[in-house]
């Protein structure tokens, strides 16, 4: 039996985060089989441990990256456009070093929304098999767009036999869950219109075949008829919804939708010169209508969970960005915990310190429930018990 012992000068336990100061964590074959007082760990007699001590760290849950591209690097310039001409063997580097960064960040997890050549489906089952290193993916396979659809990721689509047709490829290729790009993703600066690329139908086809495998279905969509057709036609979980006009809220609110945030890719300044000329300044003209309009969500409450859109080690900017625009720190930390967890189906095994979960554990400088950019101060990671990160 392999059993380690973190001690560290406090521990977030359990959904809610409460902290327990001089705590210390007995982790056995890979799973967290007790949180207690140091004092009573001083107690114990264990033989055969290896005890790393971080007296200035917190121990939290892995951080769950809720909204990645394996084939995009977002610090890259005009790395959607790169998307168009690029071959597997450039994308699959490009997920590598995306996966490493992730990792080294406090990203145990991710959610991969969508890549070509089932790059997040083959890599996702050699980090299983331990023949690369990376969070534990879940995958989307091929997302799927209507054929006058926008965007370089996504694979046109006409008519609900094409979606139904890649919606059964991509789960007969182990698809996790399946990913449909609604709308555009930057807006109109000058419009409140909000274009809709796919069909009631074509949506609820989607989810349908999700549903009879037990798989969720997810949308990229920033407001508008779009929204309405994935609330109606049973779309799991919204991505984006850059454009939250109140009744947007109103219908979010009556549905069972969860939201995925994105903000950074609009109020994160440091993204705007990795895109075209056009795109930047269209990312500037939006920005504070997005501010409002995500600010919104969090004052009605909605649930919410964070990514970063393939910025790749910079997830800990999304808990700061929910924060700053009114969520508070223990809310804000969920959405790439726990209620990341739920969202993931994976509720049962990570997302939060209890006896019973997999050590998926990172620790960080100070207290982050007071200060959430500590997030960016990742000393220690921990997968599956497993250390990829040491101080």
């Amino acid at each position: 039996m392999k059993r380690t012992i973190l001690n560290a000068g406090m521990i977030l336990c359990g959904e809610q985060l409460t902290p327990l100061e001089n705590g210390s964590l007995i982790i056995e074959d890979g799973i967290i089989r007790e949180i207690l007082p140091r004092k009573a760990r001083e107690a114990l007699s264990l033989e055969e441990v290896e005890e790393i001590s971080l007296p200035h760290m917190t121990l939290m849950p892995g951080m769950i990256e809720c909204h990645n591209h394996l084939c995009i690097d977002a610090a890259l310039p005009e790395h959607l456009e790169l998307l168009a001409w690029s071959n597997e063997c450039q994308l699959t580097l490009l997920a590598l070093k995306g996966l490493k960064e992730d990792l080294m960040s406090g990203v145990t997890t991710a959610r991969c929304m969508g890549d070509k050549f089932y790059i997040d489906v083959t890599l996702k089952k050699l980090i299983e098999d331990k023949k690369v290193d990376g969070p534990r993916l879940l995958a989307a396979g091929i997302g799927m767009k209507g054929s006058h659809g926008a965007g370089h990721i996504g694979m046109p689509h006409c008519g609900a036999g094409e979606i139904r047709h890649t919606c059964r490829e991509n789960l007969k290729k182990g698809a996790d869950l399946l990913k449909l790009f609604i709308t555009p993703g930057v807006p109109e600066p000058a419009s409140t219109f909000v274009p809709s690329f796919l069909s009631l139908e074509e949506i609820s086809t989607a989810v349908s075949e999700g549903a009879r495998l037990g798989i969720p279905t997810a949308a990229h969509c920033i407001g508008g008829q779009g929204l309405k057709d994935c609330i109606d036609g049973g779309v799991d979980v919204i991505e984006h919804m850059y454009m939250a006009a109140e009744q947007d809220v109103e219908r979010l609110a009556a549905s069972r939708c969860v939201v995925d945030l994105t903000s950074g890719i609009f109020l994160d300044p440091s993204r705007e010169e990795f895109l075209s000329p056009a795109n930047a300044l269209k990312v500037r003209l939006n920005r504070s209508r997005v501010r409002e309009n995500v600010a919104r969500i969090i004052k009605a409450r909605l649930p919410f969970v964070l990514g970063t859109d393939a910025y790749h080690g910079f997830l800990y900017r999304e808990v700061g960005y929910a924060v700053e625009l009114g969520a508070d720190p223990v809310t804000a930390i969920q959405g790439v915990t726990s209620r990341a967890a739920r969202v993931c189906r994976l509720e049962d095994r990570i997302g939060k310190l209890e006896n019973g979960m997999e050590a998926d554990i990172i620790a960080v400088e100070g207290n982050p429930l007071e200060d959430v950019s500590r997030l960016s101060q990742v000393g220690l990671v921990m997968k599956g018990g497993v250390v990829y990160r040491q101080p």
